[in-house]
């Protein structure tokens, strides 16, 4: 135990040792010279500017007029930093045929932009603040919210893009998944559950039968999808897709993308990879997932068509409004609850999906189906790299986070709740 904490304390005071001599490095010394003078520049011509316009409204003017300027000019720094990044990828891409590395930067330099945005918001609030203090805190959180942002933007994608490949292909395949399965899923589950509202024979039997697929155990039906997908010529969508006189395909087993499949399909051998799509393997998938979440999305919009009155729909139509009006500027706005609702559940659970994935996944897809989620089992449980897995799992959580936020101010603003 003595040797322990000798250990702990040798490797503190190394790391205290290390991070001085990093403060200490040319480069570092000369950049804290030059903020610490930007600095003192800045508060003594802000106090000068304060002394002599003892006219408040004069200060708030000069104030906003210098927010918008920094900003501004933040912004196109940004902004041209930000094409000069993709471009220069794209190029790269173009020149070697293979996929252009823009995610990372794509993902980063949004998430600096958010940090960006509630500096400025912290940096105007505090302008209007009437105390001093309160003042120093906001244009201090605001500093930080800079810094931070300037870093995702700026710094860290360097530094990314050159770690972990598979890191971020998991988080592409992710993004493919996701805008799979939530478009279809909700648009074939709201078209279900208008069908199953009206009054047809045997709705109650229908509704039974979608939402079975959703409390069937995920592993067993997933095992059933591996044999329906099977690569084999007599495997049932083989079948199908020979009565078309189209090829077997190998389905699960298949690590290419569906647009280049299909642009070999016509023909066109050199297709760019960075163009591809999601593979095959993971189309299967995603087909797996609508078929299952279809059930339940039926369901709550039921519930949710369920809670509008007739009486809405009756005096519309009395006014000459016909379906599709009603549907349109009465259904619609009355379901946008139930409608927020399943899209930012979806949003979560594809984002964390796991269980089906793993039981349907092939080593021959080359790992075009592993999911986020399942590239932090594979470090954790396969490569028993125990720290690194709940690094991920904290990027993982901070995407979700950044996703929800972004949908509750995109799509919550326009809820409608009647």
């Amino acid at each position: 135990i003595a040797d322990k904490v000798r250990g702990v304390k040798r490797t503190q005071e190394l790391f205290i040792q290390l991070l001085g001599e990093a403060f200490q490095a040319e480069a570092v010394a000369e950049a804290w010279k030059l903020f610490i003078w930007v600095f003192i520049g800045a508060w003594v011509i802000t106090a000068i500017i304060a002394y002599f316009l003892k006219n408040k409204s004069w200060f708030d003017f000069l104030a906003k007029y210098v927010n918008l300027f920094f900003f501004s000019a933040g912004a196109v720094v940004i902004a041209k930093f930000t094409v000069d990044e993709i471009s220069t990828a794209i190029n790269t891409a173009l020149e070697t045929g293979e996929e252009p590395r823009i995610w990372v930067q794509i993902i980063l330099i949004t998430s600096g932009l958010i940090l960006w945005f509630l500096a400025w918001k912290l940096w105007t609030g505090g302008i209007k603040a009437e105390g001093n203090l309160l003042f120093a805190i906001k244009g201090l959180a605001a500093a930080f919210f800079l810094v931070g942002g300037w870093l995702l933007i700026g710094e860290i994608p360097a530094v990314i893009e050159a770690g972990n490949k598979d890191v971020w292909d998991g988080l592409k395949v992710t993004v493919y998944y996701s805008m799979g399965t939530i478009p279809f899923q909700l648009s074939i589950g709201l078209v279900l559950a208008f069908l199953l509202f009206q009054n047809i024979r045997f709705k109650e039997v229908f509704r039974v039968l979608f939402f079975l697929p959703y409390i069937t155990p995920a592993v067993a039906s997933a095992a059933v999808f591996n044999l329906l997908f099977s690569p084999r010529p007599t495997a049932i969508f083989n079948q199908f897709l020979g009565l078309f006189g189209i090829e077997a395909q190998k389905w699960l087993l298949e690590s290419r993308g569906i647009f280049t499949i299909l642009a070999n399909s016509l023909g066109v051998e050199d297709f760019p990879k960075w163009a591809e799509g999601p593979s095959l393997a993971l189309v299967v998938i995603i087909i797996y997932s609508i078929w299952v979440y279809v059930g339940y999305d039926v369901v709550i919009y039921l519930a949710g068509l369920g809670n509008i009155s007739n009486e809405v729909n009756e005096a519309a139509e009395i006014d000459g409004a016909n379906r599709w009006q009603i549907l349109r500027h009465i259904t619609l706005p009355l379901l946008s609850p139930t409608i927020y609702f399943l899209s930012l559940i979806a949003v979560i659970g594809t984002f964390k999906a796991f269980n089906h994935i793993y039981v349907m996944r092939n080593d021959l897809a080359l790992g075009t189906v592993d999911t986020f989620s399942v590239a932090i089992f594979d470090v954790f449980f396969n490569k028993s790299r125990y720290g690194y897995a709940s690094a991920m799992a904290f990027i993982l959580f901070a995407v979700i986070l950044i996703l929800t936020y972004v949908n509750n101010r995109i799509q919550g603003s326009k809820v409608f709740y009647g």
